[in-house]
């Protein structure tokens, strides 16, 4: 251009034509802003009367306008050419249309459009773009379905933009009307077309139809080739877009920036490292490493995948990005990774110096970058500034609404968000899923289950009752308000490979739903998709009951072949199920197959040993952490006092105590006092425990210390000190039975029969409970007051067995059972289904119960004499510990 405008000024007469050209060139390829400043000089030019500006010469300054969103001279413009005889013409009026509607002034837009007598297609294309441009779909398909009635001829470009329209809209039934009259119009053969469906069709959520059109297509270029891989990556297949990229590369042996980005995404999503460095290696070799679209992709996926060397080596791209930047030549994309860049490493100080360098671009108008800063700013908490932000976004649109309501949904400021959606309701502007999903996190926040469900019907009426991240997202809102059935039927209404199992196995293992959760591990097995460690890690947690060992069992295969076993999160996850399940020594066998152990690894393995009686074994391994130098955890502490106590090991666990504090730096919390209190009752040293609540906690003991109190009065028989525990239980929470249940048993056991009596009828509501056991991949359960002839056969089998080795029944818990309502005779739940598993489990395979309360003193001591002639491990867990018994003993040591 500099090249045109000197021969320009050189030119010793210039015409109206020379005028035209040259500002035609600057509307074309910038700066606009030189179209303006031209326009006013010729008509300026007092001394050349033939200077007078034409339809031609407006509607070029009118798109100038339109490039600049420069509404105001647009407008001033438009009084101009009113004033102008003969200077409105079609293409003056396509031009206005356009102008008002890139600048965001529908209105206007709409009132010029209406006036034009005899719309052409041009006309049609400009509103029909208009609406689109500023979120109005509907609108736009609605002025489609005029098109069509007027008779107007379409062309790619219109069918295009009402599928865009119905993409937006998630309305596939539309749009699978206007593929039927593309094809039968004969626009089928169109490339730009063919691509435009496989977007639609991916945008939808309909993989297959997308497929469909990619497998038809004869003529594909490169644009097609990226949409299908890209569709694949938003519909949450990066598997498959890994795939389709391998053919790419072996057809076309040629990519470029977008394909790159979109494998860079589905690696991201995968937490594929190995591929993502791959794909680096072909970036350097085919010489993109200096393209910072590319490379803001890879810098998302070394970000996202936790890459912290590569991470911390990317300190050189921002400086670059910002010469770049001041030179004019970034996109939005590469302002918005570096944006992001810089809130996920909360460098505040390099996204300021982006800011000043966009507003001195002046780069402000476009949304997607002021919705990035928005992001920024919300994501390093700095929520005042991404308000600001919003405010100098002229007219803003769906996208910047969604980015402040998300900012202030991140910063926790969830009643202010939801004021924020109304607000942008009131003002006409449509939400998207980003919006939807945001505002639907808040109302989880803040428990309002019945917003939840009117913005779910909202979601139904504005097309969006398809789209699959809203579905999952109203799937872990229903999952985690126990809404349960709701979420499962969601769950069937998009694809079984796009559904995100995590929320919904983790609301199974929250309700205890174990046969749901056997249905639903079943169903992901057999689907297609994708899974992230945070899903694999939900999985594993979900299994952790005996009753679902077998089912944990195989997911742990399915979880290792999608190559997540050694991600830390899901191998912790993994030593939890397995001690859950009653597997210590599988747990230690996950443990030390760990390559990348953190903290939480060490406190899982060590809590494990806990829960099983293994004290020793834990207070080795907390010795191994210190040697190591690996950071502590409150939770660490909670264990390794806990291991003290089972061992008796008064003065250890008050050296560990002491030293939380004073040599790591953690305060001790309620739970850390309430296991000193377990440690001193424990051992029998109940005064000293009582001087330790009145004199050394710091504030006011809560229900957990006399709960502690009082579990270990039952273990010692110590009345006076229950009844005093439970008076100070029932003091802080009247409505807990546990208090009674506990001090029931204590009198039970000492034979204050009279006393007992009178609490039963109080702890009638809590008696009720259950015990289960899984057997050939179906779980069981039995219930008090209920007893097949098989198994009151079998049991009187064994207990004939018991009693020729010494057994004696304990009336006190036989008769008097102090937490389940059964008659007099009829054995405990436990106790059937030990029958049960006798009955129908193979000799030799390990029996594992769950039982919903604590096991009474007569079935603890009938499973000691059981487990020395029934050739097989047994495993009960009941609402207090795990019972390993074997060769008459008790893991828990007859403590629990």
């Amino acid at each position: 251009m500099s090249k045109a405008r000197a021969l320009f000024d050189e030119m010793p007469v210039r015409t109206l034509v020379s005028w035209t050209i040259l500002m035609s060139g600057y509307t074309r390829h910038g700066p606009a802003t030189e179209t303006l400043m031209m326009f006013q000089d010729m008509v300026q030019d007092h001394y050349n009367e033939s200077l007078i500006p034409d339809s031609f010469v407006f509607s070029i300054v009118l798109r100038a306008c339109s490039v600049m969103e420069n509404l105001d001279y647009g407008r001033q413009l438009h009084g101009r050419i009113l004033k102008t005889d003969g200077a409105i013409d079609s293409f003056v009026e396509n031009a206005l249309v356009s102008m008002y509607a890139n600048c965001g002034s529908l209105s206007d837009s709409s009132r010029v459009f209406a006036r034009i007598v005899r719309p052409n297609l041009l006309s049609w294309s400009s509103m029909l773009c208009g609406y689109m441009q500023n979120g109005f779909e509907e609108e736009g398909l609605g002025l489609f379905c005029e098109m069509l009635r007027a008779g107007t001829a379409l062309d790619d470009f219109a069918l295009s933009m009402a599928l865009g329209a119905c993409a937006n809209l998630s309305c596939l039934d539309y749009g699978v009307q206007i593929h039927c009259y593309i094809i039968k119009m004969g626009f089928d053969s169109c490339l730009f077309l063919k691509n435009s469906l496989m977007e639609f069709y991916s945008r939808c959520g309909d993989m297959d139809s997308s497929n469909l059109v990619f497998d038809k297509m004869t003529d594909r270029d490169l644009v097609s080739w990226n949409t299908v891989i890209k569709g694949h990556v938003h519909n949450l297949q990066s598997l498959e877009a890994l795939r389709i990229f391998r053919a790419l590369m072996d057809e076309v042996s040629n990519c470029d920036e977008y394909t790159l980005a979109s494998i860079l995404q589905a690696v991201t999503s995968l937490r594929e490292l190995d591929h993502g460095r791959e794909i680096h290696g072909y970036i350097i070799r085919a010489g993109f490493e200096s393209n910072l679209y590319v490379i803001s992709s890879l810098l998302d996926m070394y970000i996202e995948c936790n890459d912290h060397e590569r991470w911390n080596h990317t300190d050189e791209v921002p400086p670059k990005i910002f010469n770049r930047l001041k030179g004019g030549k970034c996109d939005e994309f590469i302002i918005s990774s570096i944006l992001k860049w810089c809130s996920l490493r909360l460098d505040i100080e390099t996204g300021k110096m982006f800011h000043s360098q966009i507003i001195k671009l002046d780069l402000t108008y476009d949304a997607y970058i002021m919705s990035s800063l928005i992001d920024m700013y919300s994501k390093c908490g700095i929520v005042e500034a991404a308000w600001r932000v919003f405010t100098e976004v002229k007219n803003p649109g769906t996208v910047p609404w969604s980015a402040i309501i998300a900012g202030y949904c991140w910063n926790g400021w969830f009643e202010e968000a939801l004021r924020l959606f109304q607000e942008m309701q009131f003002d006409f502007y449509k939400a998207n899923e980003y919006t939807y999903t945001s505002v639907l996190l808040a109302c989880l926040a803040l428990g309002d289950i019945t917003k939840v469900k009117e913005l779910h019907c909202q979601i139904l009426r504005s097309g969006y009752g398809s789209n699959v991240s809203i579905i999952n997202t109203l799937i872990n809102v229903y999952s985690e308000k126990w809404h349960l059935e709701h979420a499962l039927k969601l769950s069937f209404l998009i694809p079984e490979a796009d559904i995100a199992w995590g929320f919904l196995i983790q609301a199974c293992s929250s309700v205890k739903d174990h046969e749901t959760t056997h249905k639903i591990l079943h169903r992901i097995q057999q689907s297609k998709g994708d899974i992230d460690p945070t899903s694999a890690s939900y999985i594993l947690e979900s299994c952790a009951d005996p009753v679902l060992l077998n089912v944990g069992t195989q997911a742990q295969a399915y979880i290792t072949k999608r190559g997540f076993i050694a991600d830390p999160v899901t191998g912790n996850s993994l030593i939890r199920m397995y001690s859950a399940c009653g597997r210590i020594a599988d747990s230690d066998t996950a443990f030390k197959k760990m390559h990348d152990r953190n903290s939480a690894s060490w406190t899982s393995i060590i809590s494990a040993n806990v829960d099983h009686g293994h004290a020793s074994e834990a207070l080795e391994l907390f010795s191994q952490i210190k040697w190591k130098n690996k950071s502590l955890e409150s939770s660490t502490f909670t264990s390794v006092l806990k291991a003290c106590a089972q061992k008796g090991l008064v003065d250890e666990a008050f050296h560990l105590f002491i030293s939380m504090n004073e040599i790591y730096g953690i305060k001790p919390s309620m739970e850390h006092y309430s296991c000193l209190v377990e440690v001193m009752g424990r051992a029998g040293r109940f005064e000293d425990a009582l001087d330790f609540i009145d004199e050394a906690i710091p504030f006011e003991p809560g229900p957990l210390i006399w709960k502690t109190l009082l579990s270990s009065c039952r273990i010692h028989n110590n009345m006076g000190v229950a009844k005093y525990a439970a008076e100070k239980l029932l003091e802080l929470e009247p409505s807990d039975l546990s208090a009674n249940l506990l001090l029931e048993q204590v009198l039970l056991t000492v034979g204050k029969w009279n006393e007992a009596s009178k609490l039963q009828t109080k702890n009638k509501p809590m008696r009720m409970n259950s015990s289960w056991i899984e057997v050939k991949n179906t779980i069981y359960e039995f219930v008090a007051n209920h007893i097949p002839a098989e198994i009151s056969a079998k049991l009187a089998d064994l207990e004939g067995k018991m009693e020729e080795l010494g057994y004696v029944s304990d009336a006190n818990h036989v008769l008097h059972n102090a937490e389940e309502e059964e008659y007099v005779g009829l054995p405990h739940t436990e106790m059937k289904a030990l029958a049960f598993g006798l009955i129908t489990l193979p000799h030799g395979i390990p029996i594992r119960i769950v039982k919903s309360v604590r096991m009474c003193g007569d079935c603890h001591s009938a499973c000691k004499f059981m487990s020395t002639f029934i050739g097989r491990d047994l495993v009960i867990k009941d609402s207090c510990n795990f019972h390993h018994f074997k060769n008459g003993r008790c893991s828990c040591r007859d403590m629990w």
